[in-house]
């Protein structure tokens, strides 16, 4: 009887920052989709959650609003409704049904707006507005706030009970009561919260009258930075704070005074030193976010994985006598052919790191597990017109699946969708090998064909959590091995079987195939064939930007790449961009790449650290010229330690025309990340020029132009 086969990875890479001080957590594990939000935010597979508080003054709607501080504020207000005595309310994304009223201005529909991309079955909108308080406050320089999850989202408005500066002390002291936090703890969580950002005259201009301050907004105390300034000035007698000096105090709304002195500044004198404030904002913040119904179980904080698997993905091959297993292991791919009747159950994961002494990691000792019993076939999936179509593999002698989809349906009235779920029973086409094919499709919204989530569920058996943003707009087909693309409906034995473990290795360099057809290296219209070139993990040629997919082919590098001079492929599911070779590279014998690609096995896609490149026959983008300015070259940035700090500005259409009418005035301004702007009078911080390469990023308003890339600046001096 065959063996049903465990496998172990080998990775050779050159690092040695995998170990992390907790333990590690097992996977999968509920958190998983959330630890990417939290840790995955710059470079390859970046979520982008920071994207919108970085750096901590910036904010997408320009001068005058900090989007660190209205993510702070958002969770506070969301949290203020909560009584912990009946144990209702808190942090529960209620505040999407209480708008207006207690929480005014335009601060907390821009936060959630920005939040609701990432509101999944799997991330509830109030552990995304948790995850903000971390993410903000760790942006602007301030301590690490442990994240628990498991919050459940509320259907309906909670009561009214949002401080108000207005309060008398005696309510304030009330109000934090019923929250869990007692006079001390209520003065240390309103400092720690009004740390950074300020007050909006057009929101109270009572406190801040229009024309009193820069853009009609008064920060809280003399910087932007999370730090102890708002405790440490108000002591020195030197507070800027508009809730505790000026207008606010004849117009009977100096809150943070009245708060602050509750206890006879014995609270806030602490808050003064550094080191107090931080630890204090630390305890302060994570039980603020921690206030949830008392029907709600957290989970234990979130800590990073060392070793994380991702985009697994077991496919059929044609005549079904293989299974094609890829994925990666954080950001080292790789795929590999094993026996569909055998499969598998199980991998470990061997890293070589510098030292040359291999590390071995078996998920807390349980390996990391595989289910093959349903599994998606990507290739002969499509979303077409609007038409979501799943084709799946589900191992006989079962023969019925579901597609149960997760839906984004638009609410009246309220700003962020609810997650519907749709299931749709499969129907049976064919059996192939020790599977039997089914299909299932789904009329999509217009709005719904990017950001819908599918499982395909077979008994207790599931292939779950894709996304018909990965599909393609064509559905393969799969062939019984013969070419044909009718599939034969005879029965399959199963008495074979497996049912012990034995091991088989696969290298992360090489992956060990076969198949009746040879791949190739077609043309693709608009680009020529550069060839097969060397690449490496820790210095690639094409440095743009970059992706991975189980459905990976020439059609969906090329699109991905869109506006870019190069585009490659390698390891059978990589799709790397870049306007030039940013890192040495040489040309490798064709034989060298030999991966198919995950999503269409008749092209190759590279191999371990081996690339299909393809150049654009069409005009290349380059640095603008513009009247009165001068490309000066690619520079480097840092989002803690920006090189330009005037001006600065987020625009979804950027052009290097409009960044240099916003930086009018100024002598210096940069473009990055293809949407970010910014502006100065010298460099504010080190910075060093680059090379060409790694300034790739094409504008986001003009795909003829580039625009920086990841921490690096497109940087344009003023004219003499």
């Amino acid at each position: 009887m065959g063996a049903k086969q465990s496998l172990v990875i080998l990775i050779s890479v050159f690092f040695n920052c995998l170990h992390g001080a907790a333990a590690a957590p097992t996977w999968p594990s509920s958190v998983d989709e959330l630890e990417d939000i939290m840790f995955l935010n710059t470079g390859y597979r970046a979520r982008g959650f920071a994207t919108a508080v970085t750096p901590c003054s910036f904010s997408a709607q320009g001068p005058g609003r900090i989007a660190a501080a209205e993510w702070i504020r958002t969770a506070f207000h969301d949290m203020a409704t909560g009584n912990v005595f009946q144990g209702t309310g808190g942090l529960d994304a209620s505040l999407v049904f209480e708008l207006g009223g207690d929480n005014v201005g335009p601060a907390f529909e821009t936060t959630l707006t920005t939040y609701a991309p990432f509101l999944t079955s799997r991330s509830s909108l109030s552990d995304i507005i948790a995850m903000g308080i971390y993410t903000a406050v760790r942006s602007c320089g301030g301590p690490i706030v442990p994240i628990k999850t498991g919050r459940i989202d509320a259907t309906a408005a909670g009561p009214p009970g949002v401080p108000q500066p207005q309060n008398s002390l005696f309510t304030f002291q009330n109000q934090f009561q019923r929250t869990g936090f007692d006079t001390s703890q209520m003065i240390a969580v309103t400092a720690c919260g009004h740390t950074v950002g300020g007050v909006h005259a057009a929101n109270f201009p009572q406190i801040v009258p229009p024309g009193s301050a820069p853009n009609d907004y008064k920060l809280m105390d003399s910087t932007t930075k999370f730090d102890e300034k708002i405790a440490s000035e108000y002591m020195a007698g030197k507070s800027t704070d508009p809730l505790t000096v000026g207008p606010a105090q004849a117009a009977g709304k100096a809150s943070d005074l009245r708060v602050f002195s509750a206890d006879g500044n014995a609270t806030i004198s602490k808050l003064a030193d550094p080191a107090t404030f931080a630890s204090t904002c630390q305890a302060m913040l994570q039980k603020m976010i921690e206030v949830v119904p008392s029907s709600t179980t957290l989970t234990d904080p979130i800590t990073a994985y060392d070793v994380k698997p991702a985009a697994l993905q077991l496919t059929l091959q044609p005549g079904g006598s293989q299974l094609q297993f890829s994925g990666e292991i954080r950001f080292y791919a790789f795929s590999a052919q094993i026996p569909s009747q055998s499969s598998i159950s199980a991998f470990n994961v061997v890293i070589t790191p510098a030292s040359g002494a291999t590390e071995t990691y078996n998920n807390n000792g349980q390996g990391y597990p595989m289910q093959d019993n349903v599994i998606l076939q990507a290739p002969q999936s499509c979303v077409a017109g609007g038409t979501l179509t799943v084709t799946a593999a589900v191992r006989s002698p079962a023969t019925t699946a579901n597609l149960i989809l997760t839906l984004k349906v638009p609410r009246s009235g309220i700003i962020t969708p609810e997650l519907q779920t749709q299931t749709v029973a499969m129907t049976q086409k064919s059996t192939l090998g020790p599977y039997s094919i089914v299909t299932g499709t789904y009329t999509l919204q217009s709005d719904q064909v990017q950001t819908t989530k599918f499982d395909v569920t077979s008994g207790q058996s599931s292939d779950a959590f894709k996304s018909t943003g990965n599909l393609g707009a064509t559905c393969g087909t799969l062939d019984d091995g013969g070419g044909s693309t009718s599939l034969s409906t005879s029965s399959v034995s199963t008495s074979s079987r497996p049912t012990s473990t034995t091991l088989r290795t696969v290298t992360a360099s090489s992956s060990s195939t076969s198949s009746t057809t040879s791949p190739s290296t077609p043309a693709v219209s608009g680009f020529d064939y550069q060839g097969c070139y060397t690449d490496s993990s820790t210095a690639r040629v094409l440095t743009g930007k970059s992706t991975s997919s189980s459905i990976m082919n020439y059609k969906t590098c090329a699109s991905y790449c869109s506006g870019y001079t190069y585009w490659g492929v390698e390891f059978g599911s990589q799709c790397y961009c870049g306007n030039s070779f940013a890192n040495p590279t040489s040309s490798a014998p064709a034989s060298d790449c030999s991966t198919k690609c995950s999503g269409d096995a008749t092209q190759v896609c590279g191999a371990g650290n081996r690339m299909n490149i393809f150049k654009s026959n069409q005009q290349s983008p380059t640095n603008a010229t513009v009247p009165g300015w001068t490309y000066s070259g690619c520079y480097t940035d840092s989002t803690s330690a920006r090189v330009l700090t005037g001006k600065a500005n987020y625009d979804s259409a950027l052009t290097i025309e409009k960044c240099a009418a916003l930086c009018k005035g100024y002598k210096i301004f940069g473009a990055e990340y293809a949407t970010q702007c910014y502006c100065g009078n010298a460099f504010a911080n080190a910075t060093a020029v680059v090379g060409e390469g790694e300034c790739g990023y094409t504008c986001a308003g003009n795909a003829a132009q580039l625009c920086g890339a990841g921490n690096r600046l497109s940087v344009y001096k003023a004219n003499a």
